[in-house]
């Protein structure tokens, strides 16, 4: 150890701040320093919704020009010994986010029994074991995707993971970060860890979750709520360089774990506001006159897909996806369309996109007298990526 401390700082000294270029070996100890830094800029200009975007009232047609650091701009570091790896990795916020700064993503550790052949565990702050987000490479969304709009995100918590050959199993907290609040006013507090267990065989990998939550409301007594979805995505090779790519996903209250969120993704250039767009059970009105009332949760389901073909450096989608509940008037459909390119110069990507986003409105109540108009926004802009 003492010796691959030493050659650590020599190497830091000798590369100044090229540090993040640096992959090297001491003893049995491989060490690899990496850092991408992601920014954009975007132009998106939206129609009348009941949304207010823009800081203008909703209703009013609404354009704005941003240039930014996308919020999944990162630096981390591996390292590698036998069977054993480490990740460490920090996301980095840019000013134009409210605040600069620096908040952990991944903090893992693997270990592999028998080399490999008896499977790998890993434990840690990690991503779930599958999610749709990754699989479409859409920029200007933090790189997350039609989230919102036919996909599936993922969410980094802590966790325990075992996989292999095809099979993979986790538990993994749905701790929610201070200020995710249920409709009924209170914190949704885990009751078990959420089961997490996929399949995958050859291109194609089927996947469910499961988990059960509380919530308090109303007389502060604790309410059970489940939550859960099932999902497949697919990438079978249609020649020798280029994909199709596709999903599909069923959820409950989806929204509880942070999965699974509703439209959003119109301002800027960052990933959908999941505060405000999370796919959350509503509380059932109350009978004020009874002495002892029933309180109750209306569930809301959320199912959708994707489809893209990437074809070299040219890739295009489309997503979908319906949400419903009892007490909307309608369900909400969403849908989003992307096209991008990706030009590569050595370690710079720069990549420009246009995207339609079309969202549907999840806030109009049952008893509502007069319809209101989707959202539907264009996006097009570039994103400069730069890995070292």
């Amino acid at each position: 150890m003492r010796k691959l401390l030493i050659t650590l700082i020599f190497a830091l000294a000798i590369t100044g701040s090229n540090a993040f270029a640096l992959t090297f070996k001491a003893g049995d100890d491989t060490i690899d320093l990496y850092s991408s830094i992601r920014a954009y800029a975007v132009f998106t200009r939206t129609e009348p919704g009941d949304l207010s975007l823009c800081g203008r009232p909703a209703g009013k047609n609404c354009s704005q020009f941003a240039i930014g650091m996308q919020d999944n701009s990162r630096a981390g570091i591996r390292w590698t010994r036998g069977n054993f790896f480490l990740n460490n990795e920090w996301g980095i916020n840019g000013v134009d986010a409210g605040t600069a700064d620096l908040r952990l993503r991944f903090l893992y550790g693997d270990y592999k029994f028998s080399g490999g052949s008896g499977g790998r565990i890993r434990v840690g702050q990690l991503p779930g074991i599958v999610h749709t987000s990754a699989n479409y490479d859409v920029k200007l969304s933090a790189d997350n995707a039609l989230q919102g709009y036919g996909t599936i995100s993922d969410v980094r918590r802590i966790g325990i993971n075992y996989e292999i050959g095809g099979f993979s199993v986790a538990a993994i907290s749905m701790r929610q970060e201070e200020g995710r609040l249920t409709p009924a006013g209170g914190s949704f507090v885990e009751i078990m860890p959420r089961i997490e267990a996929a399949y995958k065989v050859s291109d194609v990998t089927m996947a469910g979750t499961f988990a059960v939550s509380s919530a308090r409301a109303g007389n502060d007594d604790l309410y059970h709520v489940k939550s859960g979805h099932i999902m497949f995505a697919a990438n079978p090779k249609i020649g020798d360089n280029a994909r199709l790519i596709m999903s599909g996903f069923y959820s409950i209250n989806g929204g509880v774990y942070d999965m699974v969120t509703i439209g959003g993704g119109y301002s800027k250039s960052e990933a959908v506001t999941r505060n405000s767009y999370r796919a959350v059970p509503l509380l059932k009105p109350v009978d004020s006159e009874s002495e002892n009332p029933k309180i109750e949760f209306d569930n809301t389901a959320v199912y959708g897909g994707a489809f893209a073909i990437s074809a070299g450096a040219f890739e295009a989608g489309f997503g979908i996806q319906s949400a419903g509940n009892d007490q909307w008037k309608d369900n909400q459909t969403s849908m989003g369309l992307y096209a991008n390119y990706k030009y590569r110069v050595s370690n710079l990507r720069v990549t420009p996109e246009i995207g339609y986003l079309h969202s549907g409105n999840k806030f109009q109540p049952k008893n509502a007298e007069n319809d209101v108009k989707d959202v539907r926004g264009l996006r097009i802009g570039v994103q400069f990526r730069f890995d070292i």
